[in-house]
């Protein structure tokens, strides 16, 4: 295996429609030719559109040596995607996109532990550079795509833009930050998230803590929900089950709420602005404050002005029902359950008459 060493900023010589493989460095990186089955489908795939001839460097993969405790990676407009891995080393895969007869130097730094991923070219010219890449597991990660779809599994913390690709994140220990313009999100395992995803959909779930979402007219859904609850949707809809936040605040706008608790909430304040609001809450009683601003109203809960335990539901002529159960994350088995299990804790609902014989 040979070893290389580069300076920052090292441009190479490409043919039209078959570039060189350009890599800039600044300390001790090992090449080895790519192996990760699937990889180059993720950076080939998603790729913006420019004008004029097109032509692509191989992708290639680089390790880098020096000691790495943060990872900023910028992509122009490609995918990326940020693994954990059990070593100490990181490993960096690239593809480049590019107009012209000269392809763009891809740039790789580490200063102060500290490693840069970038084509600083790419910012004003019609290129981009995907990336995969393979960290340890205390290493925070900070990426921005451009439009590029950003896949990110086991990372100690992120801060993530899209800038409209697609998000999914999964497995993260540290605090996440999200921003999509537009692009869908899917959250699994968190340790706390605040998500604005501009209109794009939202799927969360098992966040054990706090969770903040603005999806700006996307639709939201969300499951096993443990820390405190923040959502405005800004006209979308909000469907989630499993909560067990202790705090609860939600405003949609005019989308519909469908909420389902897990565990007895503390505080629960929910504004529709018109849409319709359908609650599942355990226990009781509560001080409850419901107005439905003439819509249909049904509460089936146990309620006390004096209660320690609060819900306040505004719904602005939409219809308004609170339903004393649990909703658990897990496979919806009948009732109104919503990401979950329904399991009706209040009075049964009366048998049906039997059906008279024929004659």
């Amino acid at each position: 295996m040979r070893q290389v060493t580069a300076g920052p900023g090292t441009r190479g010589t490409s043919a039209r429609g078959k570039g060189r493989w350009i890599w800039g460095v600044s300390g001790l990186v090992t090449l080895v030719a790519l192996t990760v089955p699937g990889a180059r489908l993720i950076l080939n795939a998603g790729m913006p559109t420019v004008q004029g001839n097109l032509s692509a460097i191989p992708t290639r993969t680089v390790t880098i040596t020096q000691p790495v405790t943060s990872l900023n990676v910028q992509s122009y407009g490609a995918p990326v995607q940020i693994t954990t891995g059990s070593g100490s080393a990181v490993t960096v895969g690239e593809a480049i996109s590019y107009s012209g007869d000269t392809a763009p130097a891809v740039t790789a730094s580490v200063t102060g532990g500290l490693l840069t991923l970038a084509a600083p070219s790419c910012a004003e010219s019609n290129c981009s550079v995907g990336f995969t890449v393979t960290v340890p597991t205390r290493v925070p990660v900070t990426a921005s795509s451009s439009g590029g779809d950003i896949i990110l599994s086991g990372a100690a913390g992120a801060s993530l833009d899209s800038g409209g690709g697609a998000v999914r994140a999964t497995n993260i220990t540290g605090s996440l930050g999200i921003t999509t313009e537009g692009g869908p999100v899917f959250i699994d395992s968190a340790a706390g998230a605040n998500v604005d995803s501009g209109n794009g959909a939202v799927q969360a779930s098992n966040i054990y803590g706090q969770l903040t979402v603005s999806t700006e007219g996307g639709p939201l859904m969300l499951s096993g929900v443990t820390g405190a609850l923040h959502v405005d949707t800004g006209g979308g809809t909000l469907f989630a089950g499993g909560v067990s936040a202790s705090v609860v605040s939600v405003t949609t706008e005019g989308g519909n709420v469908r909420l389902g608790f897990a565990a007895a909430p503390d505080t629960v304040q929910v504004s529709t602005g018109n849409g319709d609001a359908d609650l599942t809450v355990p226990g009781g009683p509560y001080a409850l404050t419901a107005d439905s601003g003439g819509g249909p109203e049904l509460i089936s809960i146990a309620t006390n002005p004096a209660a320690t335990r609060s819900i306040n539901v505004s719904t602005e002529g939409g219809a308004l029902r609170i339903n004393a159960g649990t909703v658990s994350s897990g496979k919806a088995v009948g009732g109104k359950a919503v990401g979950g299990t329904a399991i009706r804790t209040g009075p049964p609902n009366p048998p049906k008459p039997a059906t008279p014989p024929k004659p």
